[in-house]
C-alpha cells in the first residue's frame, strides 16, 4: 500500500482529504509543518509523495524543500494545495504538481497518480544498475559484476525496495510494513537477519551499498 504524508497547519481540517486518499488505498499520515513532526512522519510512513497544504502559507513550500534536501530526500515528489489566487500569482515554485481549490477526491488522486508516473526513476526495461550491481525486475534476477546472485524472494524484494528508494532512510518497522506486509507478526530482528544475508551475498564490491543508519534503520547508498 502506497504512503502519502500530508503537511498542514490545519490538522483538524483534513478529514475530507484523508478519507478520499484512504478510499483509493493510500496510507496517509498527517504532520504539522515543523521539522521534527515531518521527520518523524517520514520515518514512520516512508511516503512516496508529500502533499503540502499551502492555502494558508505558501512559504511552507520553500521551508519543506530545504528541509528535505538537508535530509537527502530532495527527490521526494511534492504536490501543493493552493488557492486560485496563489496559483495565478505563481506561488507554487518548488513543487512538482499543484491543485487549486475547490477540488474533489477523484481529482486529487488522479493528480497523485500522474505525479507518481512522471517522477518514476525506474527505466522502461525495468532494470536497476548501480555500480557492479544489476537488478532485473522483469525477470527477478540479481547479478554482481555480471555473475548471478542467488537469493530468496524476500531477500530480492527487500533489496529491490531499498534500491528503488535509493538514499532514503527506512526504519525496521517501515521495512516490515512495505516488504513483509501488515499481516506479518514477526519482530524487527527479521529485517536485520535479511540485511546481513543480503550483504554477504552481494560480496565485498556491493555490500556497502546497504548502509546502517544508527538508531534508525537502513538505506541504500546514494
Amino acid at each position: 500500500m502506497r504512503g502519502i504524508l500530508l503537511i498542514t497547519e490545519d490538522l483538524l481540517g483534513t478529514n475530507a482529504i484523508q478519507s478520499a486518499l484512504v478510499r483509493e488505498s493510500w496510507r496517509v499520515a498527517i504532520s504539522g509543518p515543523d521539522e521534527e513532526s515531518i521527520l518523524k512522519s517520514i520515518s514512520d510512513l516512508t511516503p512516496e509523495i508529500l502533499i503540502i497544504d499551502c492555502r494558508d502559507n505558501t512559504r511552507q513550500i520553500a521551508a519543506t524543500r530545504k528541509f528535505l534536501a538537508e535530509c537527502n530526500l530532495k527527490e521526494l515528489p511534492v504536490l501543493a494545495l493552493l488557492t486560485p489566487e496563489q496559483a495565478v500569482n505563481m506561488e507554487w515554485a518548488g513543487v512538482d504538481e499543484f491543485l487549486t481549490e475547490p477540488f474533489n477526491g477523484s481529482e486529487l488522486t488522479a493528480r497523485l497518480r500522474l505525479l507518481l508516473w512522471r517522477t518514476s526513476k525506474i527505466s522502461n526495461d525495468q532494470v536497476i544498475k548501480i555500480g557492479d550491481l544489476m537488478i532485473d525486475m522483469l525477470n527477478y534476477d540479481v547479478s554482481v559484476d555480471g555473475l548471478p546472485v542467488e537469493m530468496t524472494f524476500k531477500e530480492y524484494e527487500l533489496l529491490t525496495f531499498l534500491a528503488i528508494h535509493r538514499g532514503r532512510v527506512f526504519t525496521r518497522e517501515a521495512l516490515l510494513d512495505h516488504v513483509w506486509g501488515y499481516d506479518y507478526y514477526g519482530g524487527t530482528r527479521t529485517v536485520d537477519v535479511h540485511i546481513r544475508r543480503l550483504r554477504a551475498k552481494l560480496g565485498s564490491s556491493c555490500e556497502s551499498l546497504i548502509e546502517t543508519v544508527r538508531n534508525v534503520g537502513y538505506r541504500f547508498s546514494s
